[in-house]
C-alpha cells in the first residue's frame, strides 16, 4: 500500500465537477472526499484533517469565499484553493488576500488541476522539512 500524499476535500455544489475532478485526482496518491456546500465541507473538517480543500467560489448559502475564511480561522494550516466559472481579476485578489493557496478559473485543464494541487503537496512538504 502507497503512502498517502494528501488528503483533499473537493467541495462543489454541481456533481458533475465533483466527478471530473475525482477522475483526474483519482490515479495520484491522494486521499480524496468531496462536499456539496461549504456547511458539509465545515462538518467533513471537524471530524477528519485535510491538508488541502479545493472549494468552488459560488455556491448557495455559504460560498467558498466564506468557507475559506472559516477554515483558514480553525484550520490555519490547511490549504485552500479555490475555483469558479466567474473568474475575475477583484475575486482572485480578494481570496489570495485572504489566504488562498492559488485561484484556478473554470474550466481548466486536468493537467491545470494536477499542476495547483502537486504545488500544493510541495508547499506541504517543504513546510514539515
Amino acid at each position: 500500500m502507497k503512502d498517502i500524499l494528501a488528503r483533499i476535500l473537493i467541495v462543489d455544489d454541481e456533481d458533475i465537477v465533483l466527478k471530473s475532478c475525482l477522475r483526474v485526482l483519482q490515479k495520484l496518491d491522494f486521499e480524496i472526499d468531496t462536499a456539496y456546500s461549504g456547511h458539509t465541507a465545515l462538518d467533513n473538517l471537524e471530524k477528519k484533517k485535510y491538508d488541502i480543500v479545493v472549494t468552488d467560489l459560488m455556491m448557495p448559502g455559504m460560498d467558498g469565499m466564506q468557507l475559506l475564511e472559516e477554515i483558514k480561522k480553525r484550520y490555519p494550516d490547511t490549504i485552500v484553493i479555490i475555483f469558479t466559472g466567474y473568474a475575475t481579476v477583484e475575486t482572485a485578489r480578494q481570496a489570495l488576500k485572504s489566504g488562498a493557496f492559488d485561484y484556478i478559473p473554470k474550466p481548466f485543464t486536468p493537467d491545470e488541476l494536477r499542476n495547483v494541487i502537486e504545488n500544493a503537496v510541495k508547499s506541504i512538504k517543504n513546510k514539515n522539512q
